[in-house]
């Protein structure tokens, strides 16, 4: 009897330390961030991901946004932050100030002091991928997916899978024989190689080419180079590629592919982004996981195409540098931060949010609507599948007034219908005379009933009548919280109304 009394002091202490180093831990799943009324938002709700969808005057951004913003400040949490309008880095110097979180602002842009090489950062980085060629040729494949999309010309082709693996190769190569010939890779000398590339046979075996070629220099500072097995193979690879397969391909398929190229290392090789981008580094997504939030501030608004590159290099990198932490020796969650959404949202944004729990990172996307994105991923299938995977994998969402009846519709059919009894009735007399027929008079007949129907527990209506903050409305901004598998205490299903003050 003894020894079971102390077997079981022995379990309740395990549980009761158990308990206590959770209740210790700043970044358990179970901390409450939010107070919703009788309902917790926690750390655990917040890294699978927030949609908050909101006409423009919603209250989107100083309702949900703000009070979603400044919990995770509050919470220590670190985080990066793209900007699509210019008033985001005044925000979120305001919120970093009232959570006393100045120490960790960083903000990216011109007239700062933070540089980041992302391509130097990729081949240098610790872990057992730094260096490897695909993770770069990714890297600029992500911003040559903004670059297609806004010039309107990816999607819709029959052979668009044969230019994006004829360019891809053409980045394999440039990448490997960089890295080969000088141990770094820069945007200008990919620049210098590309264009300094032979375009024919005749003109590889020319002694003048061979002369002044950038491409052939580097051939020959590769071959002369040290090489273990693996890279003597990788660059008999690259030189077969440049001297044979390259010259080798058609006039009119070499332009396409090279344009291609020369016009995306073209934006990053001048100007700000070359600035920013393409000297030594002082600031990387490391820093993120250290605790410091990075604004970058180059809003789309103003900067328009410079600061989606600049965004998307960004959030490709952090993504990929979140994903590969150990959340064990380094736990501290993160949250990305996309107001605007749609100009930043990628196709890798849908394997990065499927596990987002596990890396630990809260990411917040807010937007007017959804047809936002179905326009920017393309009207087609794909672009519609690519958006839906992305909507689908962020549990949380809120819903602000809204007139776009494609959001509200898509709004009620996910919350979905329920049983919903009807109540009928009708009511007739039967004249028996003319006296009873033009008075309407006469035995009556009544009859009543209740029917059962499947009816949407919030018609897309309501998302029309809800509170958009300001003076009129006493700055109260009302919205309709969702959140899969969740029943909420206020309603008892996973949805439920709430407020926001916007001077709260």
């Amino acid at each position: 009897m003894i020894r079971l009394l102390r077997s079981l002091r022995r379990s309740r202490d395990k549980q009761r330390d158990a308990a206590s180093n959770r209740d210790s831990d700043p970044w358990a799943l179970h901390k409450t961030l939010i107070s919703v009324g009788p309902d917790d938002i926690t750390i655990g709700r917040a890294v699978e991901g927030t949609l908050i969808f909101g006409a423009t005057g919603s209250g989107k951004t100083s309702g949900s946004g703000q009070l979603l913003a400044r919990s995770y400040l509050d919470a220590g949490f670190s985080g990066l932050v793209l900007c699509a309008k210019s008033e985001e880095r005044r925000i979120w110097e305001k919120y970093c100030a009232e959570c006393s979180r100045l120490d960790d602002l960083v903000i990216f842009g011109p007239g700062q002091p933070w540089r980041f090489n992302a391509l130097d950062y990729e081949l240098h980085r610790e872990g057992a991928g730094a260096g490897l060629t695909e993770n770069i040729v990714n890297l600029l494949s992500a911003i040559l997916e903004l670059a297609e999309r806004n010039s309107s010309q990816g999607g819709g082709k029959e052979d668009e899978g044969y230019w994006k693996r004829a360019l891809k190769q053409l980045l394999r190569n440039l990448v490997d024989l960089l890295v080969m010939a000088k141990g770094s890779v820069s945007v200008p000398e990919l620049y210098r190689l590309v264009v300094s590339a032979p375009t024919s046979l005749d003109q590889v075996r020319s002694e003048e080419w061979r002369k002044r070629s950038f491409c052939f220099q580097c051939l020959i500072e590769g071959e002369r180079r040290e090489k273990s097995p693996r890279e003597e193979h990788d660059f008999g690879i690259v030189a077969d590629y440049f001297m044979l397969e390259f010259p080798g391909l058609s006039d009119k398929t070499r332009s396409i592919v090279v344009s291609t190229c020369t016009s995306m290392v073209d934006v990053l090789n001048r100007g700000i982004l070359r600035e920013l981008f393409c000297g030594e580094t002082n600031i990387t997504p490391k820093d993120i996981e250290d605790g410091k939030i990075i604004v970058v501030d180059l809003p789309v608004k103003e900067f328009g195409d410079v600061g989606q590159f600049a965004a998307a290099i960004w959030k490709y990198c952090f993504m990929r540098s979140i994903e590969r932490r150990d959340v064990r020796q380094s736990p501290r969650v993160a949250f990305l931060w996309e107001d605007e959404a749609q100009n930043f949202t990628m196709s890798y944004d849908m394997q990065f949010q499927a596990t987002c729990r596990s890396a630990r990172v809260a990411v917040v996307a807010l937007s007017q609507n959804i047809s936002n994105f179905y326009a920017t991923l393309g009207d087609g299938q794909k672009g519609r599948a690519l958006a839906d995977s992305l909507f689908g994998n962020l549990n949380l969402k809120i819903f602000h007034a809204n007139g776009d009846a494609v959001t509200n519709q898509w709004a009620s059919e996910m919350i979905g219908k329920s049983r919903q009894y009807m109540a009928n009735a009708n009511n007739s007399y039967s004249p028996t005379d003319v006296w009873s027929a033009l008075t309407g008079s006469g035995p009556a007949q009544t009859s009543a009933g209740v029917s059962e129907q499947m009816q949407f527990e919030l018609e897309p209506s309501v998302f029309t009548q809800l509170r958009t903050g300001g003076a009129a409305n006493k700055f109260i901004v009302d919205a309709i919280m969702f959140c899969n598998g969740v029943n909420f205490k206020t309603t008892g299903r996973p949805w439920m109304p709430v407020t926001f003050n916007q001077r709260q």
